[in-house]
């Protein structure tokens, strides 16, 4: 008798570090200024007004040179806004779409800071219990995933302000 076991689907993430982190933060910050966030349900952000594509793509130009290496495609900024948590502010769980990709840049961060949580959208078949994943990330990593996968972010314990970057996109 013969068989064989292997996942019928994974989920890939693709993470990043990004090079010259300083000087890319500090060029990144710059741009920001001129892009303030507004209270938002439980946190800070600009989304609904942010327009900094073109100055993203320029500061971070080597690594979409290996996003687009690694999908061996073109790809195409939906939109781009930045998010900041400051202390007991998080984010409820939500995704962004059903097609194309969404991704983090950990822009401001310490080791107490909360990362991203995700939750595969399916249950344990075992115990029926929801699966998290919280991948390790510091400033600088540049986390990419699906859109249609639920995440969020617990509640920021310290006085920290953790910022992000986040952009969604999709394969040309």
């Amino acid at each position: 008798m013969k068989y064989f076991i292997e996942p019928l689907f994974k989920i890939e993430f693709f993470k990043i570090k990004s090079s010259f982190w300083k000087r890319k933060k500090t060029l990144l910050k710059d741009v920001l200024k001129k892009y303030p966030e507004d209270p938002v349900l439980d946190f800070y952000s600009n989304r609904d007004k942010a327009d900094f594509i073109k100055e993203f793509l320029e500061i971070f130009k080597e690594e979409f040179e290996l996003i687009s290496t690694k999908y061996n495609s073109r790809i195409k900024l939906d939109r781009i806004w930045s998010v900041t948590y400051k202390k007991n502010q998080f984010h409820v769980p939500h995704n962004h779409g059903s097609t194309g990709y969404a991704a983090i840049l950990y822009v401001d961060m310490n080791k107490k800071s909360p990362v991203t949580t995700y939750i595969r959208p399916w249950n344990n078949t075992e115990t029926d219990k929801t699966v998290f994943c919280s991948p390790p990330v510091e400033e600088g990593d540049l986390m990419i995933v699906p859109q249609f996968l639920m995440h969020f972010t617990n509640p920021n314990k310290t006085s920290f302000k953790k910022r992000i970057v986040s952009f969604d996109f999709h394969l040309i």
